[in-house]
């Protein structure tokens, strides 16, 4: 089999969601003849839903300059995004805003109008979030939701919907925040968001039913990431996170043995390999 027919394999897989299948393929074939900067994205891709998160870095870093030695400064930018996003996500703090201000400078440096720059909004306006500036957030969630109305991009859109949700929530809007996280659900269910952003979206929004003790909307909101899930079989990203919202949904529902037994279960796949940064939250549900 040449390494071409190998890559379209890869491809294949990767568009039927078979995370660990694309992820061995395209590994493969880079291995033979180094793959083009948009094929690495997908084995990055790959690569994070099946949990491998430091084999995620290294190749989103080469596919940034893969771009850069093409030229192609908005691929670049968004890889560096990406990688910055990913990043911040594990707690990785230094790191992070640098290859975020890398971005920027990309864009800047070729005076770039693209969706880029609307995502490059989203770790400030978490930021906002975190310190307790949610006037801020829901500011710059907004910006960045103009963005992708302009670019028509349907992941950062969904993105910035869920974000304005959460920050309409804490300033005590709470009807009209929620109507803004179902309707970035529905997105996610219609196969509309891209599965690197879904999972979050899923565990964010549970993270609102919690702060807004809407256990209705919870139990709902579980049971079909539980589902999401099960449709893809070699997705280990995002598994015990769903096994650790089931098992509060099931405790504060009165299910004691079954939350205990997902919250064991959690325990063990946000502790095995590469680990989670909610391991310690599984470790005190189970407690």
């Amino acid at each position: 089999m040449t390494d071409l027919a190998t890559v379209r394999r890869g491809r294949k897989s990767f568009e039927q969601r078979a995370w660990a299948e694309s992820y061995r393929l395209l590994q493969a074939a880079d291995r033979d003849l180094p793959l083009e900067p948009g094929d690495l994205e997908r084995l990055a891709i790959a690569a994070y839903l099946a949990g491998h998160d430091n084999d995620c870095d290294v190749i989103t870093a080469r596919a940034h300059q893969g771009f850069l030695d093409r030229g192609d400064r908005e691929g670049a930018a968004r890889a560096a995004f990406w990688l910055g996003f990913a990043l911040l996500a594990r707690g990785a703090m230094a790191p992070a805003a640098g290859w975020l201000a890398r971005a920027e400078r990309l864009l800047d440096e070729g005076r770039l109008d693209c969706v880029v720059r609307g995502y490059l909004l989203i770790p400030s306006a978490i930021q906002c979030m975190v310190k307790g500036d949610a006037a801020g957030g829901h500011a710059a969630f907004s910006r960045a939701g103009e963005i992708a109305t302009r670019f028509d991009d349907r992941d950062l859109a969904s993105l910035a919907r869920h974000g304005c949700g959460r920050a309409l929530i804490q300033l005590g809007n709470i009807a009209e925040g929620i109507a803004l996280l179902d309707e970035a659900m529905v997105a996610v269910i219609a196969g509309d968001v891209a599965p690197i952003l879904a999972g979050d979206i899923y565990c964010s929004v549970l993270e609102a039913c919690q702060e807004t003790f809407d256990l209705r909307r919870a139990y709902e909101w579980t049971s079909s990431l539980a589902q999401w899930c099960a449709g893809q079989p070699d997705l280990v990203r995002y598994r015990g996170e769903c096994l650790l919202y089931r098992a509060e949904v099931m405790q504060l529902g009165g299910n004691w043995d079954q939350a205990a037994q997902d919250a064991r279960h959690a325990c063990g796949l946000l502790t095995s390999g590469e680990g989670r940064p909610m391991a310690g939250a599984a470790f005190y549900r189970l407690g």
